[in-house]
């Protein structure tokens, strides 16, 4: 057995690069394929050559230069588009010069009849054995008709017993390939929806912790800025030590949560981070097949515009991930008879190195959201369907998928109405193309750095604090009202936008998650209003989201600092006068 692992190891592509696991498969068949074809027409053709039967060898000598060409270049290069079309024609030329002409050794028909193990292992399940059928029909009319009537001079003449095993041979080995076949992708997708669940699993206790994590840290804040104030008021001795005690108590129960959300991050993350080349179609379409396997009706369609590369490097177990939510939630909740889904795949940017894509799922799928909670037009107001985002999500299950996706930087948005859901979100890739050069593309520069800003003494600033809790805005309020004394107050995002469009402010103290608009959406507003204005206002982002990746998003939505709650007012002062001066 580690002989013939290693021999078929001689297969395997010489690409360099990492490449996915659909993309390994069908390369190391290709070769396969290749090297077998070439050994069959090479033996006829020197058997042949030896008889000095001309006609058949030099044809077939000529065949088995063509496949060692495949075998030695084109197979070898995973990303050699028409490799696979063109070894499907010079296989069916051969199989078919085969059947018409025979050859000297007399075994040309049993060498016919591997037609469907070659042609389904090259072109796939369903169009294999399209081709497969449609050459057998062929090769019975060249058998009952050519043969018979003599169309060919140098046509190979069959007798009736070996018209019948020829064609036993065929259907035989087609029957068997394909349920070989049928079974082994069985096999693999369930396998691969036991690990798609475990990782959405796992997901959704990072999300259980995140959420805590958030619930918590948001009284424990304001818990521990109360502690610091009274602290610094006249206290008796039995006052002071009561103090401390509840101080000591609240720092320990903060490390218990930076803690919990530390764990959560090394036991929870499955996804792998590895960039790997991938076919989108088939990663799409695999998880497809993954809802089909039931009685119920469903129609899917899958369409990707012709300016979309057919291997793309990025995380294809991620895009897995996000379709399997996304479909399997749209799913559960269709009441209809029918369930269609339509996926819809163009290009939304083109950048140096970079490609952004906009992926479209419209399903008819009605969102299961009583209208009570949202108005008697809910369901006909974009803007009402836009604010209730979150509620759409959490109602489909969805707060899994949008973590995934919002986790590199992009968004998803769902558009539901009385007859079908849209769910939009974006993905951003990199092109599997070498010959591109990456020297010329230079890092960005942060939009901060291009802009001069005087030195503003904190007593002086005018500060703008977003934030929705109002006891969240009285803690703060009291940190920095020493240090301060101009503060304005905003409830959301849009209202902070409103505020800034008519007051300059020389900081602002940005709160996430907030309704209406949130504090991501905002900032990217605001740093578009600076565009034209040619001026730039920091932007410290306060937060109960203390993960990682938090911070990162925070920074990427074009805010210049973050701090978590809680924290020490020292903290958020000292941040508050660096980027002040």
């Amino acid at each position: 057995m580690k002989i013939l692992n290693r021999f078929l190891l001689l297969f395997k592509s010489d690409n360099k690069e990492n490449v996915d696991i659909e993309e390994q498969t069908p390369t190391l068949i290709n070769n396969l394929i290749n090297f077998f074809l070439f050994c069959i027409v090479f033996i006829e053709g020197v058997i042949c050559l030896r008889s000095e039967d001309i006609f058949f060898a030099i044809p077939l000598l000529t065949l088995s230069l063509i496949f060692a060409f495949h075998f030695v270049y084109l197979s070898r290069n995973s990303m050699a588009r028409g490799m696979q079309n063109s070894l499907f024609f010079f296989s069916s030329v051969t199989f078919l010069y085969f059947v018409v002409f025979g050859s000297s050794t007399g075994i040309n028909i049993i060498w016919s009849a591997l037609f469907p193990p070659f042609i389904i292992s090259l072109m796939g399940m369903r169009r294999g054995s399209i081709f497969s059928l449609l050459f057998m029909a062929l090769i019975a009319i060249i058998i009952l008709i050519i043969n018979n009537y003599g169309f060919i001079d140098l046509a190979k003449q069959y007798t009736l017993t070996e018209k019948i095993v020829f064609l036993a041979f065929y259907f035989l080995f087609f029957i068997a390939t394909y349920a070989i076949h049928y079974t082994y992708t069985e096999i693999i997708l369930k396998k691969e929806r036991r690990v798609l669940d475990s990782q959405n699993f796992n997901k959704t206790q990072e999300e259980l912790i995140s959420k805590l994590s958030h619930q918590i840290r948001t009284p424990l804040s304001n818990i521990t800025g109360i502690i610091d104030i009274l602290e610094k008021t006249t206290l008796t001795d039995d006052q002071r030590d009561y103090i401390n005690t509840i101080h000591a108590s609240s720092n320990n129960l903060v490390n218990v949560v930076n803690n919990m959300v530390a764990a959560s991050k090394t036991n929870f993350s499955q996804i792998p981070a590895e960039e790997v080349s991938f076919n989108l179609y088939s990663t799409i379409n695999n998880t497809i097949k993954l809802f089909q396997d039931d009685q119920e009706k469903k129609k899917f369609s899958l369409s990707l515009s012709a300016d979309i590369p057919t291997n793309l490097i990025g995380n294809s177990v991620k895009v897995k991930q996000i379709f399997l939510n996304l479909l399997n939630s749209l799913l559960k909740y269709n009441k209809s008879e029918l369930k269609t889904i339509a996926i819809e795949v163009s290009r939304k940017e083109i950048l140096p190195n970079k490609i952004v894509l906009k992926f479209r799922i419209i399903s008819n799928t009605v969102v299961p959201i009583p209208k009570s909670e949202l108005g008697e037009d809910a369901m006909h107001s974009s803007e009402v369907i836009h604010l209730n985002r979150s509620k759409y999500i959490n109602l489909l299950d969805l707060g899994i998928t949008q973590k995934i996706i919002e986790m590199d930087g992009n968004h998803i948005e769902i558009s539901p109405d009385s007859v079908k859901t849209v769910i939009e979100f974006t993905a951003s890739f990199k092109e599997n193309n070498k010959s591109q050069s990456i020297e010329n593309i230079k890092p960005p520069t942060k939009q901060s750095e291009s802009y001069f800003k005087p030195s503003v003494n904190i007593a002086d600033a005018n500060i703008l604090l977003v934030e929705d809790n109002f006891s969240n805005q009285q803690i703060i309020i009291l940190y920095i009202k020493d240090e301060v004394r101009k503060i304005e107050v905003a409830f959301n995002g849009k209202e902070a936008l409103d505020k800034f469009g008519k007051v300059k402010y020389d900081l602002i103290l940005m709160d996430v998650q907030m309704p209406i608009m949130d504090g991501f959406k905002a900032t990217e507003k605001i740093r578009q209003i600076e565009k034209s204005t040619g001026t730039h206002t920091p932007i410290i982002a306060v937060t109960a989201n203390a993960f990682p990746e938090d911070k990162e998003k925070c920074l990427a939505s074009g805010m210049d600092d973050y701090i978590s709650k809680p924290f020490q007012p020292e903290d958020l002062i000292h941040k508050m006068k660096k980027h002040l001066s």
